[in-house]
């Protein structure tokens, strides 16, 4: 029973695949923007081809390269266990794994590997920003009044192209960190990403641009041969490694009905790198091995980074005042996270909710400068965490703060340097269990359960000892009986553009 529990888990933790899918411009904007998290209703520079892409077709030639730095600093404060919860050493000699349920044999709550609540939130992780413009057949195309323009726009993370750290959401966790963790954040933070775009002006009035981003992802694939039962520490791997990418493709439009007003959309389709099925195999030396069957095969499935369907609207207005462009906007997004999907390719059981989140900003132009500053309101797709699930989140209100300067190098060229900063606040938010939930509706598990088998020694009274403990709710899941989680990300991006 030992080796085969043992070999579970070893498939489990060590042979999954690695997977990668970016979300970091979702959740902190563009770095190197003058106005992080307004890019959405107005962008200024190469973010456009992510963000909006109908505006590339307003901006002139340019490259740019950026540095942004996120620091995360983030907790959670998980409440202490009462007496009479911990799954005891009898649980040696009883076995209730169910693979279909996705119940598995918990561990004695005093032998678990890690501490509950022992994970570490914080964080200080570095991208570099890449973005150029370029306009095409200008000369011909300013003629009938229009413009065509592509952009390319891609984020290197310093520290690593692939980060996939997966966790699970319930009690299996008990297994690996002991902990809850924090859904949306993490090795989200941690992804390659690029997008590509092309952009048209239809004289003054209405413009709109298309584009695509693509995210990478490893799937990893392993045949492990175990020469000794007794010694399963001693393996021979054989790993297989495809890297692929998944497409999401987006559009934008602006419109400019009134002089000075304009009215903006962008919809983005789901990130998503699709359910990854794995079949990993294992032969072991020695092991009985049921007829026709020559390995021992471990089933799982993983995704990574999912990003739901995204429509925002917005409007900005410009005020001219000297040779400065005052421009105050606002706009409302919607995103459909009621279709989430976890890092192992299952759907909350408590369904979360589709989100309406605000930005707000004002922005001053000027053709030697430019200033912003702005906010955000983010609300939580998450509910109540009452039953076995443990996704933490937390609504979050930011605001940012940018300044950017220009030079002219000739009368065609200029450069440019700008510094902006954001900070989001994960407002305070605190889950309890429901003990009185039902198992069968999402309710925590029952991890020794009251019908429970022994199978073990009859010494001592241990059997009636057994049937005493067995009684009520025993679990190991680390969110029991709740947690209160908070923090805040800052960001801060320096950029250097050159514009002809």
């Amino acid at each position: 029973m030992f080796l085969k529990k043992f070999l579970s888990i070893v498939f489990i933790a060590f042979f999954a695949a690695n997977l990668a899918a970016s979300s970091v411009l979702e959740l902190v904007g563009a770095q190197d923007s003058v106005h992080p998290f307004t890019s959405r209703i107005i962008s200024t520079g190469a973010e456009a081809a992510y963000f909006n892409p109908a505006d590339l077709a307003t901006l002139d030639d340019s490259f740019k390269i950026g540095f942004g730095m996120t620091i995360q600093n983030k907790s959670i404060s998980h409440k202490a266990r009462p007496d009479g919860y911990d799954v005891t050493e009898h649980m040696h000699y009883v076995n209730i794994n169910d693979a279909e349920a996705g119940i598995y044999s918990p561990l004695p709550t005093s032998e678990l590997i890690n501490k509950r609540g022992s994970a570490d939130y914080d964080s200080f992780d570095g991208v570099i920003m890449l973005g150029a413009v370029k306009n095409i057949a200008k000369k011909s195309l300013e003629k009938l009044g229009g413009q065509l323009t592509v952009g390319v726009y891609a984020l290197l993370p310093i520290s690593g192209i692939q980060t996939q750290e997966p966790f699970f959401n319930d009690e299996r966790e008990q297994y690996f960190s002991n902990s809850v963790q924090f859904e949306l954040y993490g090795d989200r933070l941690k992804q390659f990403s690029a997008a590509a775009a092309i952009a048209g002006r239809f004289g003054r009035y209405f413009r709109i641009g298309a584009g695509i981003a693509i995210s990478t992802y490893t799937k990893t694939q392993n045949r492990v041969f175990v020469p000794n039962t007794t010694d399963p520490s001693l393996q021979l791997i054989n790993a297989k490694m495809n890297v692929g990418a998944s497409v999401m493709p987006y559009f934008s439009f602006v419109a400019n009905p009134v002089a000075g007003w304009h009215l903006t959309g962008t919809f983005h389709f789901p990130t998503n790198t699709g359910i990854v099925k794995l079949n990993n195999e294992m032969q072991v030396n020695g092991w009985d091995y049921e007829e026709n069957q020559r390995w021992l095969t471990a089933e799982s499935s993983m995704t990574a980074g999912y990003q739901p369907i995204k429509l925002s609207i917005g409007t900005y207005y410009d005020f001219k005042v000297k040779d400065y462009t005052i421009t105050p906007m606002a706009s409302f997004e919607w995103s459909r996270w009621s279709t989430y999907v976890n890092r192992h390719g299952e759907k909350p059981i408590d369904k979360w909710d589709d989100t309406f989140s605000t930005t707000a900003g004002l922005i001053m132009r000027h053709p030697e400068r430019r200033a912003a500053f702005g906010f955000n309101y983010v609300p939580s797709p998450v509910p109540a965490q009452t039953g076995r699930e443990n996704y933490v989140d937390n609504d979050r209100f930011g605001f940012s703060l940018g300044y950017h300067e220009y030079f002219g190098i000739t009368d065609q060229v200029k450069i440019g340097a700008g510094i902006s900063g954001s900070l989001q606040w994960l407002l305070s938010r605190t889950e309890t269990k429901d003990e009185e939930r039902d198992q069968k509706d999402g309710g925590l598990i029952d991890e020794m359960p009251d019908d429970a088998e022994y199978n073990g020694p009859n010494g001592s009274g241990q059997r009636a000892e057994f049937e005493e403990l067995r009684k009520g709710l025993q679990t190991n899941n680390p969110g029991f009986p709740g947690w209160t989680s908070k923090g805040f990300l800052l960001n801060i991006g320096i950029s250097a553009e050159v514009i002809w």
